[in-house]
């Protein structure tokens, strides 16, 4: 009883994130309007989504509730304000006019505080003519001048160029004034181009009213500026080890894809593997941005924001950049931009928003459904491990979802504002509740990794900003010691190998609970919660103690041809030992000799993160590592920690960034 209340809590948390969202009361009066018996003798024992969605908008039990709540569904979301814009315009050109004359850590301090009243000036500002009764309807093109003379300021010239290209997009008629040019000029230098700054320069000259000595001034700026190296945070997007497996996208050749009655579908090694090669580079089918990072991240890319782009219509996302703007605006944001509060408002998971994305990204509807249907049908939903319950509160979410699309004209114009769904709608309906569930077993968390200024590795930090579903990323099964670490570029998934594997051995991600961290019986009880299933790796049959439990002892691997036991470390290595299984004396005088070598490459590799080298630091590790897996076994508390590290130097790979 106390572990199905347990898997109940786990699995709503999976629809409905935050109890304050009315979606949590929206569920609570329909379970009190259908009461137990309708319940669980007849909804209970449904047997297709399609029916259970027909069946909220039509049962008399349940369809009053629903209904009256879905036909409430209005536009909510974060709107434009021109005259907030421009008076956060104004403050931000004060702090840039006072800058000028102050020391350099002032102005710096000035400068910052410019940068972030632009900001915001950008992200209020409304489209083009939008609000004519202030700055004459050019408002955001304003707030992007002002922004791009405080970049050049800071010496981010390549900014400030986009800022000047998109304050002539939307309205302002630079490229026929000296300063517009003057402007790129002094963006060129600090990018380090004089070539460009000086053609940039000669054409201001040559343009009617130009002035001699104010152009002469900008030659002396420039020729005082000071060129900053670039920072490259962009993570770099391995290649897959022998190529991508034409069987298995964004796998590579050397995994392969099995099923048993027992496991399912999952993927293991097709020939040996060695530590460090790359086996999946996937996009995600589908992924959204948390909303608590819709302030600080690219609501596209998820990249850390710093000169935000904003959506022309909505205040309540922002995008690194035009193009990321306009990708997600012509695509799935079109549908989602007005009910962007609402969403959040309703307290629903992340796992959510990802069902709709698949929907709103979708070039049309058919391909929307087509994606989710194959979806329900490949990946795992445990359907028969559901109650009624579940299913209701998932019901609910799809028809909540389905009439958002209907609202946003998803579907075409209706021909009645009336919520009862029409055929397709409650097809997409019905897919999205397939999604509710697949996504509940099959979702990934996107991370990025906060570095400080002082160092790579001390103090940095896992920051889950995003969740994404990878379809080729769903069949890698779980043991609660992985032989593969994940990271992301951007969105991309990466795993890498951080152990040797064996012909046909399970190449296995972790879900969560780890064995260094969490005990056996916590980590069954949360496995069985969350994803309903045991785990019977090798860490769970032999019960591995905690990390900080672990002794220093070592297990070797007989030495015998084709045996595959387990021996202690010898008490006298000068005498052989007599292996149980072959019957054979054998000497582990070399193995312990390599293991000795082993411990001194994960040393070798462990200063080499101190000196932040760390394509260095990898190429240790795997050495270390495979030499340790050709001699002995985990738990090995040496090798555990050198696999730790391999998984931060390879996230080091990724996306990170500085707070």
């Amino acid at each position: 009883m106390e572990f199905d209340a347990y898997h109940q809590i786990c699995s709503t948390q999976t629809v409905q994130s935050e109890k304050k969202g009315f979606f949590n009361e929206f569920c609570v009066d329909v379970r009190e309007a259908c009461g137990d018996k309708w319940l669980r003798n007849y909804f209970g024992k449904l047997k297709s989504n399609a029916a259970r969605v027909l069946s909220i908008f039509s049962d008399r039990e349940v369809c009053d509730p629903v209904l009256g709540v879905l036909e409430h569904v209005q536009p909510v979301f974060k709107q434009k304000d021109a005259l907030f814009s421009s008076q956060r315009r104004a403050q931000a050109d004060k702090f840039f006019l006072m800058s000028g004359g102050e020391a350099e850590e002032s102005s710096k301090e000035l400068l910052q505080q410019a940068l972030l009243a632009a900001n915001l000036a950008v992200m209020r500002a409304p489209d083009r003519n939008a609000d004519p009764t202030i700055d004459d309807g050019l408002t955001l093109a304003l707030a992007y001048r002002s922004r791009a003379s405080i970049l050049i300021r800071l010496g981010e010239g390549e900014a400030a160029l986009s800022d000047l290209k998109l304050a002539t997009n939307f309205g302002l008629e630079l490229k026929s004034s000296v300063d517009y040019y003057c402007k790129m000029a002094k963006a060129y230098a600090v990018m380090g181009e004089p070539a460009r700054a000086e053609i940039s320069l000669k054409i201001a000259e040559k343009m009617k009213g130009s002035d001699p000595t104010h152009i002469a001034l900008c030659r002396k700026e420039i020729a005082a500026v000071k060129v900053e190296p670039k920072k490259n945070q962009a993570g770099q997007v391995p290649q897959l080890t022998h190529g991508e497996n034409p069987e298995l996208s964004g796998a590579a050749k050397v995994v392969k894809l099995v099923e048993t009655k027992e496991k399912g579908r999952f993927v293991v090694a097709a020939e040996g593997l060695t530590t460090g090669d790359v086996v999946l580079c996937e996009e995600p089918v589908a992924s959204c941005l948390i909303p608590s990072f819709f302030g600080t991240n690219c609501h596209h890319c998820f990249k850390r924001l710093h000169t935000p782009v904003s959506c022309l219509h909505c205040s309540g996302v922002a995008f690194c950049s035009a193009q990321c703007m306009g990708e997600a605006c012509s695509s799935y944001h079109r549908f989602e931009c007005e009910f962007m509060d609402l969403l959040i408002g309703s307290g629903m998971s992340i796992l959510c928003f990802i069902a709709l994305r698949v929907f709103t990204q979708a070039p049309n509807l058919e391909e929307g459904l087509a994606t989710a249907n194959l979806l329900f049908e490949h990946l795992c939903a445990h359907e028969d491990e559901r109650q009624p319950e579940d299913y209701l509160q998932r019901s609910l979410m799809a028809g909540f979802l389905m009439r958002i699309l209907q609202k946003a004209l998803y579907f075409g114009r209706r021909k009645t504002e009336g919520v009862n769904p029409t055929a397709v709608e409650l097809q997409v309906a019905t897919a999205l509740l397939g999604l509710l569930q697949v996504l509940q077993y099959n979702a990934h968390q996107i991370y990025q990794t906060q570095v400080t200024e002082e160092h790579r590795f001390d103090g940095s930090r896992t920051v889950f900003v995003a969740a994404g579903l990878y379809g080729t990323g769903s069949y890698f099964n779980h043991e609660c010691w992985p032989s593969v670490a994940s990271h992301f570029v951007g969105k991309k998934l990466v795993l890498t190998a951080t152990k040797p594997h064996r012909p046909n051995e399970v190449v296995a991600v972790n879900y969560g609970p780890i064995f260094i961290q969490m005990n056996l019986k916590e980590r069954q009880r949360s496995l069985r919660g969350r994803y309903s299933f045991s785990c019977s790796c090798m860490a769970c049959q032999e019960n591995w103690p905690l990390l900080q439990k672990l002794d220093k002892q070592v297990r070797f691997w007989c030495t015998s041809a084709n045996c595959v036991n387990l021996l202690k470390f010898p008490k006298d290595l000068s005498k052989d030992v007599r292996c149980p299984r072959c019957r054979k004396n054998i000497s582990l005088k070399e193995s312990v000799v390599r293991l000795i070598k082993t411990e001194e490459l994960y040393r070798e590799a462990a200063r080499a993160m101190e000196a932040q080298k760390t394509s260095e630091a990898i190429e240790l590790f795997k050495e270390g590592i495979d030499m340790f897996f050709q001699v002995a076994a985990l738990p090995h508390k040496d090798t555990l920690v050198a696999q730790q590290s391999l998984q931060k130097c390879l996230a080091d790979t990724g996306t990170t960034f500085k707070k």
